[in-house]
This record gives structure tokens, C-alpha cells and sequence, in this order.
């Protein structure tokens, strides 16, 4: 499986060490070529290049007026005025340079050449020349920044699709091309570099066929065949570099070896022409579209530069090596344009604008360089000579600007659709709150600038385990805002991008490969993650509203149960407390029927009683509990009166009560409430002895108040219920409503008192804290004690 990061290719230590290496010899190879060339400026030559074995070269410029002239290649220079060139010297062209360089001394402007031909020795007059800006500038300097550009393209596919044969054929290529185009002028000039030549010359003849062999993959049929007959040819060549470069040391000569390498070139691009045409005509679907992204540079370049080095074998022209370095870069470009595009090697880099820095830079200042040249053409006498170089550098930045746009336009178009989708997706969330609504929004805006094989989609955090291939690692990355690959085919691969808001994970946007298997780029990574990340703080907002309006419910529910529940609990308490009068008044009509009768201290209380039920009603119609109507109260009065409210009890179990409470003791509070209070209090008492028990009322002294304590002796409070038996409808007798304590506790705290249950001396002890705010006498009266009722 390929892996997901964004370098496919990863290679052993010695590997690297091995390409580290092999880059610092192709750069000084560069510097060599450069300073050979810098020396050369100003040096005579007689209108014509020779190679380092004086052999004629068909290279030449319009100005140096070649027109008619009766040689070919390999027409060998063997004299000067008349003097033979020695054959033993190792370049014999440096020898011919000397003697050129000693006739311009001597002030010649012409030298008389004898060449050997096939036809026999001809002689020809050509005037003296100097190399200069032109021959400088276009045959080394041009062609130094196209061997450049093409060694950047070789290290970038090997860099990005590594593991491929195609890609590995295509970067040895651009190491022949960079040899063989780096040291072109050298060859024809000083001759210092003629072993790298020879050595760029073989590999570009190579690297072509082994590109007809494996771009963009090795062929199914007659593979082993045709790889067998490839590395015969492949030997066959190293053979021949080495033959080049070791005959001159050997005393040998090689020209025949080298016509064969010189002829190579036309047919190696005749046969990678064939293999891109063979491949078209018998792929179809996927392949075909992939070869036809590649095939307008891999097909024309080599069949414009076959058909041009074929004529000038046969024509003796130089014409062809004047436009050979605008053709061949069209073959770089067309696989960049592949890759980049279609994938046609399938690789899993994300494609970043760092990779393409130095094609920009290089082309730039390639049109620079030929705008300088052409400048310099038209300088007439009395124009300064630094005009072409002010001239040609706006000629470098708009190229600087023109490439960057061009790129971005082809490659890069989230960069221009950044500003006008993120405006256009924060526009659409802000009106949104629903989840399924903001996934729809966030789908439909990536898949609008970024054309994809499927559909986008967004995906819960939850569900990301139905994902299949996934790394293992892939929540952990995912959690931590790194976007993730699924571990497939770079053809296949799915791409996950985070969608994380307040450090937590809220969803994935999940996006299939793109269009044509296109490489994603850094500059979609980038408008992907802010897309992701509105997203997700829009998905987190609607959670929260989601989670506020569930809140919102809920509070509504629950205001409804507790005015239910209010409702209830105030039925309740009337129904408690109207069960006081209601038994008083019974408990008179039984005396009545008996023949008792009523006594004035009886109508008194059932007056008082009739008028408290009147109060308690219109407390009903408020629908809320009463505000306590604060009076002086001497507790002994509602005390006595809730003792004859719960007379009934106590004589039918013959209780008996002690009352210990200070006839003065008077207390700032609501009457009908302390009533309650000791009647709720006193009815649970009677209710919990036994027959003949005990129960009573005391006030004492304590700090900060009084305490008023109401016992029993009853069994007192199960401790399971001592916590809740404050509670509404928590009772521990059999048919009790569970109201009374739970309505006593209310009235006590209306009143600023406390109340709690104790157990001491087998009684059970309500005891009441009365603070001193609301004694109305002092404290000390508390101490005396009553009589016994």
C-alpha cells in the first residue's frame, strides 16, 4: 500500500547519501561548464565550431554567414594556413584554438582551413571571429537554464513517483539531457568537458528508449522480451561512453563509436514516438485519456527534433540546434502536465507550489536571458550598452508574474477560489442551525469549486469506523487537525479532513479522489481545512442549540410539573389542615347527639376555627402560599387551641400532655401559622403513642433565641426516613398523607425559625429555634414553667 504521506518514495541511508552525492557532481559540473564559459568570452574563432576532435559541427548562428559552405559532418579539420593539426594531442580543437588564437594575434582576420572529407581534402577561408555575448549567451547560457529546468523536472517526478519505472526513466533522461545541454557549448568550444558531454549524449539516447518502454508503465505483451533487448542496448551504451571517454587517453580514435551515438538521438525519439502512438492506438478508457494528457509533448517533441537532426545529417544545417531548446522542454511539460492532472504515475504527493518554484524561476529567466540577446541585436552605435539589461528585466518579473498565473490557473485554482467560497459558505451557515442542513451546505460548496470522481460528503465522528482502510492511527491523527488517507490505490484513496472545533472532533469531510485522479494540492488542503473548520463550528453552534432548545424544553416540562406539583401539594395542605376543624366539629356533634351541651368556650373555638377556614380559602383563590401577617403572638393561645383541636385523640387514648410554657412568652409571628405548626406537630405525637402515653410543649433558653420542643413518646422515626421525612407524601403511619411535616417545615421557615428532629430520653423531640429577632419578651421568662394540662 502506498503510504500516506507526502513522500511516496523513501529510500535507504546510502540511497540518500548515493543522490546527495550525485547532485553535488551534476552542480559542479554546472560551475566547471560556467567558468569555461566565462573564459572563453572574447576568444578568436574562425566563424565555424569544430568538436574536441576537430571534427565539423553542423551548430552555427545566422551571423557568422555559413551559407554554402561545402562540409559536413564529420568533415575533419587537419590543417591551418597550410600546417598540419597533430593527431596526438589529446583535443586536437585546443590545438586548432591556439593557432587561431596566434593568427588574430598577429592581426589576421581570416584563416585558411583544410578539411578531410569524403570527397577528399577541401580547403575554405573563413573570417575571424570573436565568441561573444550571442555564441555566450544563447549556446551555453540558454542552454544551461533548459538543462536546469530539466534536471529540476527529473528530481520533482523522481521525488513524487519514485517507485515508478516511468518516473525513474524519465529522471534519468533529465540527467542526459542536463549533461549533454550543460556542456554543449563547452564541447564545441574550450573543450574541458567533452567525457560529460559524451556521457549526456548516451543517456539521452537511452532515456528515450527506456521512456518508450516504461512511460507510464511497462507494456504487458513481450515485457520480458523487450526489457532483455532494452538492457542489451542499455549495455551496449555504457560501453560506448566509456569507450568515448577513455579512447582520447588511449591514443584511439572513437569517431566511429560517436556518429553511431550522434545518429542515436533521432532514432531513439523515433522510437519513443512510435511507443506513444502504439500505446494510443491500442489503450482505451482510463489509459488512453492519461496518455493523450502526455502524449502533445511526448510524441511532438521527438518527432519535430527527429525530423531535425535527420536534416541536418543529411543537409549539413545547423538551424535544428537554434530551436532545440524551446522543443525539448515541451516533453517536461507534458508530463508535468500529466502528472499533475491525470496522475499518470500514480502517486499519492500533494502537490505543492514549492515543487514548481524552479520551472517558474528557471523559464523566467530564460525569457529574460532571450529577451537580453535580442536587445543587444538592436543596439545602434550612440545607445548605451546597458539598455537591453534595464529592458530585459521587466521582461524577468512579468515572466515571474505570467508563469505564477499560469500555474495557478492550471494547477492551483483553490488559491483563486479561497476569498469568494468562504465568503460564500459563511453567508449560508450563519442563516442555518439544523446538522443535516450544514452538512448539506458545506457538501455542496467544496463539491462547487472542486471537481471530484464522486460525491463529498459529511460525515458524524461517530460513524467514521464504517470508513473503510483507514489507518489505525487515523482517530488520533484526526483529533489532533492532521487530515488522513485511506490506505489505497493513489487512483482509489479517499481523503479525510478533520472538522474540529474547541479541540474536539465534530465530523470528517470525506472526499473521493479527484477529477481524472487530479493531485490534490497544498493549496486544496488549505481551503478544505478552513472550509472544515467553519463547518465545524457551525455543526458545534447548532449542537449547542440543539442541546439549549432540549434545555428549554425540559425547563418548560418541569415549570409545568411544578405548577402541577404546587398545585397538588396546595389541595393537599387544605385538605390537611381543613381535617383539624372538620374532627373539632365532628367531635361536637358526637357530643351533641349525647346530649352534651355546647359550651361557650366550644362555640368560641369553632368561630375562630370557621373564620381560619375562610382565610386558608381565600388563600386558595391567590393559587400561592400566604405572606406571613406578622403579630404579636403569646404562644400559649394557639398552643392551647391546637391542644383542643386534637381532643379527640388524646381522651380516646387517654394521653397525657405537659405544657411548659411561660404564659407571657410572647413572639413577633403569624398566629393562624403557629397554630398549624403546633396542631401538625401535637396530631403526629397523638397519633404515634401508644395508649396512655405521653406527649407535651416546652420552651427553653438557648443561644441566639428560644427552643420550643415538642415530644412524645412514640417510637419515633425509622433512621431509613429521618432525611426525608421533611419531604412531601413521606409518612410512616398507615393511610397518613405524608403532608403534615413537610407543610410544617414551610410554615417554620416562612416565620425565619428552624425546625429538626431529635431523639432523647425515648421521646421524640420536634424542636423549634425562635431567634431573638422575633421574641417580643425577654428571653429569661422562658425558664419559668407552666402547669401541667
Amino acid at each position: 500500500m502506498p503510504s500516506s504521506g507526502n513522500v511516496p518514495w523513501r529510500q535507504s541511508r546510502p540511497v540518500t547519501w548515493l543522490a546527495v552525492t550525485a547532485v553535488a557532481l551534476l552542480l559542479s559540473v554546472a560551475a566547471a561548464a560556467s567558468v569555461n564559459a566565462w573564459r572563453s568570452f572574447g576568444a578568436p574563432f574562425p566563424g565555424l565550431f569544430v568538436d574536441p576532435y576537430a571534427d565539423f559541427s553542423n551548430v552555427s548562428m545566422p551571423a557568422w554567414a555559413q551559407e554554402g559552405l561545402p562540409l559536413r559532418y564529420p568533415d575533419r579539420l587537419v590543417a591551418i594556413e597550410g600546417q598540419a593539426l597533430p593527431r596526438a594531442h589529446l583535443f586536437p580543437s585546443q590545438t586548432a584554438a591556439a593557432r587561431i588564437a596566434a593568427l588574430a594575434r598577429d592581426g589576421a582576420t581570416e584563416a585558411r582551413l583544410t578539411f578531410s572529407t569524403s570527397e577528399g581534402p577541401r580547403e575554405v577561408r573563413r573570417p575571424l571571429l570573436e565568441l561573444g555575448t550571442n555564441e555566450v549567451g544563447f549556446f551555453f547560457g540558454f542552454y544551461a537554464v533548459v538543462a536546469l529546468f530539466l534536471l529540476w523536472t527529473g528530481g520533482v517526478v523522481l521525488v513524487m513517483a519514485g517507485h515508478r519505472p516511468g518516473a525513474r526513466a524519465y529522471a534519468a533522461w533529465t540527467v542526459g539531457a542536463y549533461l549533454l545541454f550543460l556542456t554543449f557549448y563547452d564541447y564545441h568550444t574550450t573543450a574541458r568537458l567533452p567525457a560529460a558531454f559524451s556521457l549526456g549524449g548516451v543517456g539521452f539516447d537511452l532515456g528515450f528508449l527506456w521512456l518508450a518502454y516504461a512511460f507510464p508503465e511497462p507494456p504487458k505483451r513481450g515485457r520480458a522480451v523487450l526489457r532483455t533487448v532494452l538492457l542489451a542496448v542499455t549495455a551496449w551504451g555504457v560501453g560506448a561512453a566509456v569507450w568515448m571517454v577513455a579512447a582520447p587517453w588511449l591514443g584511439h580514435d572513437a569517431s566511429t563509436t560517436r556518429q553511431v551515438v550522434g545518429q542515436g538521438v533521432p532514432a531513439s525519439m523515433a522510437v519513443l514516438l512510435l511507443s506513444i502512438l502504439l500505446r494510443l492506438g491500442r489503450g482505451s478508457g482510463r489509459e488512453r485519456a492519461e496518455l493523450l494528457s502526455a502524449a502533445w509533448g511526448l510524441a511532438a517533441a521527438p518527432a519535430t527534433l527527429a525530423v531535425g537532426f535527420f536534416v541536418a545529417l543529411a543537409s549539413g544545417s545547423g538551424v535544428v540546434h537554434l530551436f532545440v531548446p524551446f522543443v525539448i522542454p515541451l516533453l517536461p511539460l507534458s508530463v508535468g502536465f500529466a502528472l499533475v492532472r491525470h496522475n499518470i504515475l500514480e502517486t499519492d504527493v500533494v502537490l505543492s507550489r514549492r515543487l514548481l518554484a524552479g520551472p517558474i524561476g528557471l523559464a523566467s529567466l530564460g525569457g529574460a536571458l532571450l529577451a537580453w540577446l535580442a536587445l543587444r541585436l538592436l543596439v545602434r552605435e550612440g545607445v548605451e550598452t546597458w539598455l537591453p539589461t534595464l529592458l530585459s528585466v521587466p521582461v524577468l518579473v512579468g515572466g515571474l508574474m505570467a508563469c505564477n498565473r499560469l500555474t495557478l490557473w492550471l494547477f492551483f485554482p483553490a488559491a483563486s477560489q479561497f476569498r469568494p467560497s468562504i465568503e460564500q459558505l459563511s453567508d449560508q451557515l450563519s442563516s442555518l442551525h439544523e446538522l443535516p442542513a450544514i452538512r448539506q451546505a458545506v457538501e455542496a460548496v467544496v463539491s462547487r469549486w472542486l471537481p471530484t470522481s464522486g460525491p463529498v460528503r459529511v460525515l458524524e465522528a461517530r460513524v467514521l469506523t464504517s470508513v473503510p482502510h483507514l489507518p489505525e492511527d487515523a482517530l488520533e491523527r484526526l483529533n489532533t487537525g492532521q487530515h488522513v488517507w485511506t490506505l489505497e490505490t493513489p487512483w482509489q484513496r479517499l481523503l479525510v479532513v478533520p472538522m474540529r472545533s474547541l479541540g474536539r472532533l465534530r465530523g470528517v469531510l470525506l472526499l473521493p479522489p479527484k477529477h481524472q485522479a487530479a493531485l490534490y494540492t497544498s493549496e486544496d488542503l488549505t481551503l478544505l481545512a478552513t472550509i472544515a473548520s467553519l463547518g465545524a463550528v457551525s455543526l458545534h453552534h447548532a449542537e449547542a442549540l440543539k442541546e439549549l432548545e432540549a434545555l428549554r424544553r425540559s425547563d418548560v416540562e418541569a415549570t409545568r410539573d411544578e405548577k402541577r406539583f404546587t398545585l397538588g401539594l396546595l389541595g393537599a395542605e387544605m385538605s390537611h389542615e381543613i381535617a383539624y376543624p372538620l374532627n373539632f366539629f365532628r367531635y361536637l356533634l358526637k357530643r351533641s347527639g349525647k346530649g352534651h351541651t355546647l359550651e361557650p368556650q366550644d362555640v368560641e373555638i369553632g368561630s375562630e376555627e370557621v373564620a381560619r377556614l375562610e382565610r386558608m380559602l381565600a388563600t386558595l383563590r391567590k393559587l400561592k402560599s400566604p405572606a406571613p401577617q406578622l403579630a404579636p403572638v403569646p404562644l400559649v393561645g394557639p398552643l392551647k387551641r391546637a391542644l383542643e383541636l386534637i381532643r379527640e385523640p388524646v381522651e380516646e387514648k387517654r394521653l397525657s400532655v405537659s405544657v411548659e410554657v411561660p404564659e407571657d412568652l410572647l413572639v413577633l409571628a403569624d398566629p393562624d401559622m403557629v397554630l398549624q405548626v403546633f396542631a401538625n406537630l401535637l396530631r403526629n405525637g397523638a397519633q404515634a403513642v401508644d395508649p396512655g402515653g405521653r406527649l407535651g410543649v416546652s420552651a427553653a433558653l438557648e443561644e441566639g433565641g428560644i427552643q420550643l420542643k415538642c415530644w412524645d413518646s412514640g417510637p419515633g422515626v425509622p433512621e431509613a426516613l429521618r432525611d426525608s421525612i421533611w419531604n412531601p407524601w413521606v409518612t410512616t403511619k398507615e393511610g397518613g398523607s405524608g403532608l403534615g411535616l413537610a407543610i410544617t417545615q414551610r410554615l417554620v421557615s416562612s416565620l425565619g425559625w428552624r425546625i429538626s428532629l431529635e431523639r432523647k430520653e425515648e421521646h421524640t423531640c420536634f424542636c423549634i429555634h425562635v431567634p431573638d429577632r422575633a421574641l417580643l419578651t425577654s428571653p429569661a421568662a422562658a425558664n419559668s414553667t407552666a402547669a401541667s394540662a
